[in-house]
Parts: C-alpha cells; structure tokens; sequence
C-alpha cells in the first residue's frame, strides 16, 4: 500500500496515539502491510517496522508530484540535522533546528555563540527561499517562489550580481547518507553546481560543478 496523508507520518512502537515514535515515512511512498486491526496497520518500511493508522493508507498510487513547488522547503521545526562536510567547514557539525514565523534557525551547541546566536539561517515565505549564515551577508541560496521544474530562475544571493539558475527537477528521489528523499527541488548554477533541497529538511547535498560533494546530510532525528 501507499502512504497517502498530508504529510510524512510516524511509525510508532505499539498501536496507540502516543506511542514511541520509531520513525518517519515520508507521504506517498510504498509499504507492505502486515497486519491490521482496530485503525492500526502493523507496516514494514524499508527496514523498519511499526504501526501507522491503517487510515494514512492507500491501495492507490497517490498522483505523481506536482512540478511546481511553492514553499516548504525550509527545516521543520525541532528536527536535528547532521552534515558531514558541513556548510563552511569540512566536519561533522550537528544543527538544532528553530522556528518561528518565516525563519528557520539553525543553532549549534558546539559554538561559542550557542545559544544566543544561531549559525544559519533559512527565511521562507510565499515569495522566496533564503539560506545563509545568521546576521550576515554570506548567503548560499536565494529564488523566488514558485519553482518550477525544467524553467529557469533568478538566484539573488551573490552580493553584486543575480545569477540565471535551472530548477533543474522538483520531482526527483535523492539519497544521500541521512536516507532516501522524494520530489528533491535540484538548482543548477552557470558553473554546474548544484543544490539539493528537500521538503520540510532545506539542503540536503551541494555538489561542485565536477559533481563533488562539498556538504551532505548524514542523519535526521525528530524531536520526541
């Protein structure tokens, strides 16, 4: 079966509403169902298993993702995510994820700002996706919404000149060493760089224009 919700959905330890969250499965992919019973489906996903609300499912493939992508690619509120390389350094470095309105705050508990500053920072809104480093001019991505794939957009983030970039594809699974990712926005730069987003994660890998990985998620956990 498929999952077929409005989001990703939780696997849970036992059959019960506040049971141990063993994992996420991302909405709209398959699963093999074991069992049923009670509202509950005892589910294997990929190489977990667990019980989901047999209501979350599917006997339908869900529609095939939109091609236009309007917002949602900022990082969910209370996640932890791990880069190795990350953002600036070539390290592991692991981000607590806060948000509040458009803003999105990425805080390391390593740094000697933590917690009064945060290290990154994504701004989303109807109209765009901005991510940079926190209180500073040094910005990675920054496209107007909407996002549509195979058309070219304008990425503001260089200092002194906006660049033409190809949305590349919104529809493509992507993995990397933190798992599988779904409908994966991919943005083409003139020099053949590359950045991966991911909905409701931000970035997932930056490749160079040899295709090289110079930053990559290696683990999400959600808050409890």
């Amino acid at each position: 079966m498929y999952v077929n919700a409005k989001n990703d959905i939780f696997l849970r330890e036992e059959p019960k509403q506040n049971a141990v969250k063993i994992g996420t499965i991302q909405n709209h992919s398959k699963v093999t169902v074991l069992s049923s019973s009670n509202g509950w489906s005892y589910v294997q996903a990929s190489n977990s298993e667990g019980f989901v609300y047999t209501s979350a499912l599917s006997t339908q493939n869900p529609q095939a993702a939109s091609t236009t992508v309007t917002g949602g690619l900022a990082p969910k509120d209370g996640l932890t995510l791990t880069y190795e390389p990350s953002f600036l350094e070539q390290k592991k470095e692991m981000f607590l994820i806060e948000k509040g309105n458009e803003y999105a705050y990425l805080y390391n508990e390593k740094s000697p700002l933590y917690p009064d500053f945060p290290s990154f920072t994504y701004i989303e809104d109807e109209k765009r996706l901005l991510m940079g480093v926190a209180s500073s001019d040094f910005i990675f991505v920054n496209v107007p919404y909407p996002l549509k794939q195979g058309t070219y957009t304008i990425d503001s983030s260089m200092m002194f000149e906006d660049q033409k970039v190809l949305v590349e594809s919104t529809t493509k699974t992507i993995t990397v060493k933190a798992g599988t990712f779904e409908n994966v926005v991919i943005l083409r730069y003139p020099d053949g760089s590359r950045e991966y987003l991911a909905k409701g994660i931000g970035i997932i890998k930056s490749t160079d224009k040899n295709g090289e990985i110079f930053t990559e998620l290696v683990s999400v956990e959600e808050a409890n």
